[in-house]
């Protein structure tokens, strides 16, 4: 796959906690961490279906957070509401990718999600 993100990621600092709400109402606060992939999601999205139902082969390296503005339904992996959170990083819409790392926290690539497989094609180079 040779998809790539349009725009050029913007390097900017990034938070270090999020604060996260499961499907279920209960809130949480995670701390973020270096090499953290931050994934916006939403509901029949083709780009967002491989990140919430199937294997992620090439993001091993990295720790995969979903969230989303509004509740998915039928993901098979967790999906966590945190409008606050996008709106900190910027991110405007799904499906959209957020890379954080180094130390302090930034934010190193960004860009719209087409496939997993795109996403670790992009952050090979990290």
């Amino acid at each position: 796959m040779n998809l790539r993100s349009i725009d050029s990621p913007r390097r900017r600092p990034a938070p270090t906690e999020a604060r996260l709400e499961r499907l279920n109402g209960e809130c949480l606060t995670q701390t973020l961490s270096p090499r953290t992939l931050i994934v916006a999601v939403k509901d029949n999205c083709d780009g967002c279906r491989a990140f919430v139902e199937e294997p992620l082969a090439g993001l091993d390296e990295w720790e995969l957070l979903l969230v989303s503005r509004d509740r998915v339904a039928g993901a098979l992996r967790e999906v966590y509401l945190a409008p606050a959170l996008l709106a900190e990083l910027e991110i405007s819409s799904a499906p959209f990718f957020v890379a954080l790392d180094g130390a302090p926290l930034h934010v190193v690539h960004e860009g719209v999600v087409f496939a997993p497989e795109q996403v670790a094609n992009e952050l090979s180079s990290h």
